[in-house]
């Protein structure tokens, strides 16, 4: 195995399957849903956060038709790997269930992110994936791939065996006409990646249009890459933003048990 190739453990601690576990699971996604469209990601009908318990074998996400910036704890619903709402009434994107399918495979992911802003989306068109030009770049580095042919991989089970199988152990996908997806270990790593590649992404647009890209050595790539990993760096980030989140919405969880 190449030393540059990311490493994902796919062993399982004793899982928290409590009510308060799960309790601080949806209003971490909740949270993950403002945070994102604070910076213009999900808003609409363009995008997915999802997320599980450790080792669940179902997932949480919002409601078709609702938007990133208006989901609450209510608005929540949880599905099976098929992409079936379970519990309460309501439905889903029918594309989870590549989502669902992905959680199947890859024990360590327990949050996915999808999403159709402008900069990755302009990355995806003309053919390329984020790369490590400085050191917040670099959090993607030999770990994002391009699948080149997304289209309705959610109904052709030949193609989403295919996207499966493209994605493999890496954590981010750049589907050519159709946006990114981003895998994490929970929601916080998740969503802070998925703002942060947004903004690199436009960053190495600019920087692509202006000249010459140059990029990171391959040592320091790979150093850049592991500090992003730890929970102290992406934690960081994930406290700040939620402070913004309470500030301009101080009742958002009122009346939650």
């Amino acid at each position: 195995m190449n030393a540059n190739t990311p490493q994902h453990s796919h062993s399982i601690a004793q899982a928290d399957h409590s009510q308060e576990a799960l309790h601080e699971l949806k209003r971490n996604l909740v949270y993950g849903y403002r945070i994102l469209a604070r910076y213009g990601i999900g808003v609409g009908l363009l995008g997915h956060l999802t997320a599980r318990l450790p080792g669940a074998n179902t997932f949480w996400s919002y409601q078709w038709g609702d938007s990133f910036e208006d989901v609450t704890m209510d608005g929540l619903r949880e599905c099976d790997f098929q992409g079936n709402v379970i519990t309460a009434d309501g439905q889903v994107n029918q594309s989870l269930k590549i989502e669902g399918l992905l959680y199947a495979a890859r024990p360590d992911v327990n949050a996915i992110t999808h999403h159709h802003a402008d900069n990755c989306l302009a990355l995806g068109a003309i053919g390329q994936i984020l790369l490590p030009f400085e050191r917040s770049a670099a959090r993607c580095y030999d770990d994002m791939v391009m699948l080149q042919d997304y289209d309705n991989a959610h109904i052709d089970p030949v193609k989403a065996k295919e996207f499966v199988s493209i994605v493999g152990q890496k954590n981010s996908v750049i589907m050519q006409h159709h946006g990114i997806m981003v895998c994490g270990r929970n929601v916080q790593e998740a969503v802070v990646v998925t703002k942060e590649v947004e903004i690199s992404a436009g960053v190495q647009l600019k920087a692509m249009a202006a000249g010459t890209l140059h990029l990171l050595p391959h040592e320091e790539a790979v150093r850049a890459r592991e500090h992003k990993k730890t929970e102290r760096s992406y934690m960081g980030v994930w406290k700040y933003e939620v402070g913004k989140v309470n500030k301009e919405t101080p009742d958002l969880f009122a009346g939650c048990a």
